[in-house]
């Protein structure tokens, strides 16, 4: 398991090209909140315009990024939370339908939200950030990190419960953007989660989908900002993370040939290349931290 929680407030960054965010998932659910600037959003196979003050609630799993106009800036608000570590507190609590929202209304965008809610929000949002911050600048006494830990806790499940408010209203639906290469960008991507395990090449799917191969590849680079291979190892690099975390019996190689990898020695060099360790490295790593969660 990662970290119980990660904040990223008001990030603001200009991208100089449209590969600068990559796709990525994990194990957290996740409240993104887009501030500005001029972005798609890419979940799964859906592609949709952010508008300012739009609220994403995510659980996280499915592959996911952000698609920002290059040279133009882009804010945002992510935390990330495990939801292992809440439940417990929320069970105590007799609240646990705070956790709803992330597994039944899962990859939701709520948009429109009354103006003092948003406000509201956005004060939650900056006072997590000032507590999660602290706690880095100043070293403190068991009581005062539990006293900073307890209003910190606090402080998210006040949010849950507006996000929770928020989701008993009608959502607006996340619209994907509709146009002949967004259906055809659709299909390809449907068609790679299904098959990326097996060996596939431009020419397989192309056959499949009944579309150019050059057509193809131009109209999936132009709406994602991603190569239809750079999409299809993301998936099977996504699969390895979760075969390495919840199958620890499973040998590197297994994690590699089920990851739709060809050998180990591919898959080895490649999730280095990704990931900046080891696929044993990570195994390790991700099991440290549930082991030091559960303490």
């Amino acid at each position: 398991m990662t970290e119980k929680v990660n904040i990223y407030y008001q990030m603001e960054d200009t991208a100089n090209s449209f590969e600068d965010f990559s796709y990525h998932s994990h194990e957290q659910y996740e409240i993104y909140y887009f501030h500005s600037g001029s972005c798609k959003y890419l979940i799964g196979d859906h592609i949709y315009h952010l508008q300012d003050n739009d609220i994403i609630i995510m659980n996280g799993l499915t592959l996911h990024r952000a698609y920002p106009e290059p040279g133009i800036p882009y804010k945002r608000t992510v935390i990330e939370f495990s939801s292992e570590w809440l439940r417990p507190i929320l069970n105590a609590l007799n609240v646990p339908e705070l956790l709803n929202p992330f597994y039944q209304l899962s990859n939701t965008l709520f948009r429109g939200a009354d103006n003092p809610k948003l406000v509201e929000i956005n004060q939650l949002m900056e006072k997590l950030a000032e507590k999660d911050e602290s706690k880095a600048i100043h070293p403190e006494e068991k009581m005062q990190t539990r006293f900073r830990n307890g209003e910190f806790t606090a402080l998210l499940l006040e949010l849950l419960f507006i996000i929770y408010e928020i989701s008993q209203k009608q959502p607006v639906p996340m619209l994907a953007i509709e146009s002949e290469k967004n259906t055809h960008v659709k299909r390809i991507i449907e068609w790679i989660d299904e098959h990326f395990c097996r060996p596939i090449t431009l020419d397989n799917i192309a056959s499949n989908l009944n579309i150019s191969k050059y057509y193809m590849s131009r109209i999936f680079k132009d709406i994602t900002g991603y190569t239809i291979m750079q999409y299809l190892m993301s998936c099977r690099i996504n699969r390895a993370k979760y075969l390495l975390e919840i199958h620890p019996e499973k040998s590197i190689l297994d994690v590699a040939l089920e990851s739709g990898f060809e050998d180990s020695s591919h898959f080895s060099r490649f999730f280095r290349k990704q990931m900046k360790m080891t696929p044993t490295e990570y195994r390790n790593s991700t099991a440290a931290k549930r082991n030091t969660t559960n303490l």
